[in-house]
């Protein structure tokens, strides 16, 4: 695993890179402990002292680094997992793209290094149960972080946290892929649906603000991203579902 921090939001200016070569058990806490030293912090007072924390979600950072140690693909040549470290992001890079499509994820099971993913879970290192993604969306949403990037290619996939900002520096897309990941959230750990009262909630925003979210909800569903649970239902109670229950 090799881990890169750069200075500003591209590749100009390395500041630091650290090979990992302990196993991966071994070296897993140090990974992670690495890593939340270097992303940017921000300072909060934890039981009356000023306590400097950074901006990720610790749980976050755990869950995508492990899985991109267990599922990456031996069989691509020349690669390995890496973690690099910008001032607004942080990618995480593995070989080998996902056995499940990206839409999926979080309600459909697949491991494609079986044995590695148990010895991390005797290790407590990991869960095995498929839900490591589900607690990176419910910490994200807790946090109303915007929600993570998804990039597939050819031969590898790399998932993109992105740095807390404010409801009103979101981009389009951004307001989208929060739409349909917290509509896929609510249908399938919930085992309920989304509203425009529990996506408001999910962006921090107060009941005055049920147009704007409205028609994130409409892009979102004209793009196909969404579906309405029940036909013919009225916009004043109108839920929703993610597409791929239709």
């Amino acid at each position: 695993l090799r881990i890169v921090r750069y200075t500003g939001i591209d590749k100009t200016e390395a500041s630091g890179e650290r090979e990992i070569r302990a196993g991966y058990a071994a070296g897993f806490q140090g990974v992670l402990q690495y890593i939340l030293r270097h992303v940017p912090s921000k300072e909060q007072y934890i039981e009356g002292v000023r306590t400097s924390v950074p901006i990720y979600p610790e749980i976050a950072i755990r869950e995508v680094v492990a899985n991109a140690l267990i599922h990456q693909d031996f069989l691509v040549f020349g690669a390995g997992p890496m973690v690099e470290i910008y001032s607004d992001r942080i990618e995480i890079t593995n070989p080998g793209n996902s056995l499940i499509p990206i839409d999926r994820l979080i309600d459909e099971r697949k491991t494609r290094n079986e044995k590695i993913a148990k010895g991390m879970r005797g290790l407590g290192l990991c869960e095995e149960r498929g839900s490591g993604l589900d607690k990176v969306l419910l910490e994200i949403e807790k946090q109303r972080m915007p929600v993570f990037d998804i990039e597939p290619s050819e031969n590898s996939m790399r998932f993109v946290l992105v740095a807390p900002k404010p409801f009103h520096a979101y981009t389009k897309s951004e307001k989208l892929k929060a739409c349909f990941w917290h509509c896929v959230l609510r249908y399938c750990v919930y085992r309920d649906y989304m509203s425009n009262t529990t996506l408001r909630e999910r962006f921090g925003l107060p009941p005055e603000d049920y147009q704007a979210v409205s028609a994130i909800i409409a892009e979102c569903k004209q793009t196909g991203r969404i579906a309405p649970a029940e036909e013919n239902q009225g916009n004043r109670n109108a839920r929703y579902v993610p597409y791929w229950t239709r």
